[in-house]
């Protein structure tokens, strides 16, 4: 488990936080009546999803991306304690046809690292397949993590539906009808107007990354190999692959009900550990 201290990042994540404490505050306690049978499924479906979204919101931000260990005297070392003997093995998986030729020098952490593997300015460390820092995750998006991440945009979207589909109760306590009747309704405005507010900013940055990650994924092309294309030199990919395939690649490669969990998943089948003594006969 990491945590980064980054201020800018910290501020987000409480912004995160309490965006959605409001919205199941408003749909709670405003919105929906909790004595009739419809009320009570939509607040238990409504908590269900809010939960789904802080989990796979908490794996993402507290999941090593991976962060490629820093390689001094050809020992594995590091000078972080996000780096543990365990994790230091994970990070050097590389796929059967990548050969020790493709791994390269980082001049800013001093670390070797594979193919696909970028420098963070915030982090401070490389990260294998880095797509990019989101500081709404206070983390980098990278391989260990990015199903983590595509489930909380998947949950966010979701909650945002099920809100479209939460109806004004006018028998509620706070509603028109209610016993409270147009003082409480006049509040029960404003705040459906700032849940809106709310959901359409949450809505717009649902549908640009999502749109962002899946394009990622199916060009087998990070952000930012897709801004080095140009200019540098990217990581040469084998033959063209199946997008149901590179989901898999991503989501793991369980069943299809383990896509929607933020749990772990399992390790390619083609991924192995580089042995310590070829990397003492690489010239670094």
């Amino acid at each position: 488990m990491i945590l980064r201290l980054d201020p800018c990042g910290l501020i987000c994540v409480l912004m995160i936080y309490g965006s959605v404490v409001y919205a199941d505050y408003v749909v709670t306690i405003w919105m929906l009546t909790h004595f009739s049978v419809w009320g009570a499924f939509h607040i238990t479906l409504f908590n269900t999803l809010i939960f789904m979204t802080l989990f796979s919101h908490g794996r993402t931000m507290f999941t090593d991306p991976g962060i490629v260990p820093i390689l001094k005297n050809n020992l594995m070392s590091s000078s972080s304690e996000d780096d543990c003997p365990s994790d230091r093995e994970a990070m050097l998986l590389h796929s059967g046809d990548c050969a020790a030729a493709d791994w390269t020098m980082c001049t800013r952490c001093e670390s070797f690292r594979p193919p696909r593997a970028h420098h963070c300015r915030v982090c401070r460390r490389c990260i294998r397949k880095m797509d990019h820092h989101c500081p709404w995750v206070n983390n980098c998006v990278g391989e260990f993590n990015q199903k983590f991440f595509l489930q909380f945009l998947f949950y966010v979207g979701l909650s945002i539906m099920v809100l479209s589909w939460i109806y004004d109760d006018e028998c509620a306590t706070t509603g028109l009808k209610g016993p409270f009747g147009e003082n409480a309704h006049h509040a029960k405005v404003l705040h459906s107007i700032f849940l809106s507010m709310e959901c359409a900013l949450f809505g717009m940055f649902v549908l640009a990354v999502s749109c962002d990650q899946l394009g990622a994924i199916f060009s087998e092309e990070t952000a930012i190999e897709a801004a080095q294309r140009r200019t540098k030199q990217v990581y040469k990919r084998g033959s063209r692959k199946g997008r149901f395939a590179l989901l898999r690649e991503v989501c793991g490669e369980g069943s299809l009900y383990s896509w929607f969990i933020p749990c772990s998943s399992p390790p390619d089948s083609r991924d192995h550990c580089v042995d310590r003594r070829k990397l003492n006969h690489i010239d670094i």
